[in-house]
């Protein structure tokens, strides 16, 4: 037997083979199966009848067999298959008819990764002549004709090289088999010392009913899941289930569907066969159409698969639109476990936000309500931006029938601001808190010439912390006095404390940053003239009185805000109650 060299680098594909193209040198056995079943499927196009079936045996010696009763390979066939690797006339017949995995040639190296030679025994079933095939990692092969009889079909022979033998034995082949092709339409039998077990399952998942399936992940993954959606994509060939996640995840992380080609597992980790929003579900599905990347472990992003993408996100909206009018329970579950996740998704997809904005919460100046019932009570709805802003007023709005929305967490101030999108008879605005005190009404001629000097004085005490004073009539009475500030307000006292920490240069940067794209705003300090405490001050004739009436009621506000007190601010309300202090123990009853 005269020796043949392949016609490519052998051992630069080889090379690419292991450490780049596969993930696991476990992928010869895939490889095999898929060989042995377009064997079959090659075979059954000649119109010949008989029962395909692929034998995987395992020797001693860390050796094994394949064997298809599939079409075998003529020597013009081992020619095109072997020699010139990737040239496979499959190529060709996949635009006439889709019924082949893989590529013969392609697929044979990956035994190179485990083994140090691979010797194929062959029949065609179109010309009868037995064959023997041997090559190895340098390049070389042979071809020689047999005497003895071969049954149809083609046997290939491997003895594993070092460091790989654990995937010659028993149990990790019956996993590497049951992994890659436990859902094939031809059985898999897997063979040692007599004795024989099948290896394929009758139903794969995407073929089961809601309950078969449902028991099916919950045996797979060992957690119940919480519904089942059955997918499918008639243009792409697809179909298969996505199973509810019954705990939360992050949409960082990796996700893990079990994607099938033509009945044969291309990948348990792909990522990206469902949509981004899609994170709550992990899927498994098969499909006809998609066509493979070179290490088929993936599927080529051509203009196909995001078809077949969308038209499964399709059946993932479709259920859950259904699934909030049949069983509103399972859906409230759903929401609640992924609640943290589906806002983020909703803020960037309008359908989800239509199908899920009513579903959600929002803490509001009523308490913690659905979006439902907030809509269903009130038409015109104010949203604070910041958790800060809407402490300061959630009290009094109540009082004052307002319905007011925190926006102050992730994503809830956009999502209320889209809600007339899909509400049109509702109204969102975005609290300006310090026009807030604007809503309540307002004192008579005569009250508000009565109260000016109070006010007047407590511009004047004020003035150095950018506050500004008004009186307004409001509820709940017991609230004598409202402190409304804003973002604005916030970013002018931070550049303050920069600039007075900053060096020279630092310090000039934010003040002209500060000083040339914003006017300076002021804080807004709203008195109660329903408050007796704010009355008695106004009408207090002591000036000393209304001036620690003054402090105290503004160092109050800020408290009862949340607001952080600075060093001033402190001094001014240790300085006030110590005034009312004494007062209190200069009255005539104390002293007596």
């Amino acid at each position: 037997m005269q020796p043949f060299n392949f016609q490519v680098n052998l051992k630069g594909i080889i090379d690419l083979l292991s450490n780049h193209l596969y993930s696991d040198p476990g992928v010869f056995v895939r490889e095999l199966l898929q060989n042995g079943v377009d064997a079959i499927t090659a075979r059954k196009r000649l119109g010949q009848a008989f029962d395909g079936e692929v034998k995987v045996e395992v020797f001693s010696s860390h050796s094994i067999s394949i064997t298809d009763n599939g079409s075998g390979l003529t020597e013009e066939e081992i020619e095109q298959f072997l020699a010139r690797i990737g040239s496979s006339t499959k190529r060709e017949e996949q635009d006439a008819a889709d019924d082949y995995i893989g590529q013969f040639g392609v697929g044979l190296l990956a035994c190179f990764v485990v083994s140090e030679e691979i010797a194929l025994v062959t029949r065609s079933a179109k010309d009868g002549q037995a064959l023997e095939w041997r090559g190895k990692p340098d390049g070389t092969y042979t071809i020689k004709k047999l005497e003895r009889e071969v049954s149809v079909g083609t046997t290939v022979y491997l003895k594993a090289k070092a460091d790989y033998e654990e995937y010659f034995e028993y149990y990790r082949l019956s996993g590497l088999i049951e992994k890659y092709g436990q859902y094939l339409p031809i059985p898999i039998l897997l063979i040692e010392d007599g004795y024989e077990q099948t290896m394929t399952v009758p139903t794969p998942p995407w073929r089961m009913s809601g309950e078969e399936a449902m028991a099916f992940v919950e045996e797979a993954v060992y957690t119940k899941p919480l519904d089942i959606i059955p997918l499918e994509s008639r243009l792409g060939g697809a179909r298969g289930i996505a199973y509810v996640l019954p705990y939360g995840v992050s949409l960082q992380d990796e996700k893990r569907h079990r994607v099938y080609l033509k009945n044969m597992l291309l990948s348990d980790k792909m990522t990206n066969i469902l949509p981004p929003w899609a994170f709550f579900v992990n899927a498994i599905i098969n499909t006809d159409s998609l066509r493979p990347t070179a290490s088929r472990e993936a599927f080529q992003e051509n203009e196909l698969f995001y078809t077949v993408r969308d038209e499964l996100g399709e059946c993932i909206k479709r259920y859950l639109i259904e699934l909030a009018d049949s069983n509103a329970e399972l859906f409230e579950r759903i929401v609640m476990i992924h609640y943290a996740s589906l806002k983020t998704m909703a803020v960037e997809d309008d359908e989800l936000y239509a199908l899920f904005i009513r579903h959600f919460r929002f803490e509001t100046s009523y308490g913690e309500m659905k979006l439902a019932d907030i809509v269903r009570e009130h038409s015109s709805i104010l949203v604070a931006a910041t958790l800060d802003e809407f402490r300061q007023v959630a009290r009094v709005a109540k009082a004052q029938n307002l319905m007011v929305v925190n926006g102050g967490y992730v994503h809830d101030l956009d999502l209320m601001r889209n809600l007339p999108s899909v509400l049109e008879q509702v109204t969102v605005q975005v609290l300006n808190s310090l026009e807030f005190a604007s809503r309540f009404e307002e004192l008579s001629v005569v009250e508000q010439r009565e109260a000016r000097p109070f006010l007047d004085l407590s511009d004047e005490l004020l003035g150095g912390y950018d506050c500004r004073s008004l009186i307004r009539w409001f509820e709940p009475a017991d609230i004598p006095v409202l402190y409304n500030t804003n973002q604005d307000m916030h970013f002018f006292r931070m550049a303050e404390e920069s600039e007075r920490e900053a060096n020279a240069l630092f310090a000039e940067v934010v003040r002209t940053i500060r000083d040339d794209m914003y006017e300076k705003p002021h804080a807004r300090l709203c008195y109660n003239y329903n408050n007796p405490l704010v009355r008695k001050a106004i009408e207090s004739g002591d000036a000393e009185l209304k001036k620690a009436s003054i402090e105290l009621f503004y160092t109050q506000a800020l408290l009862l805000g949340n607001h952080v007190l600075g060093a001033k601010e402190l001094e001014m309300m240790n300085r006030s109650l110590l005034r009312f202090m004494n007062m209190g123990f200069d009255a005539p009853e104390v002293r007596s």
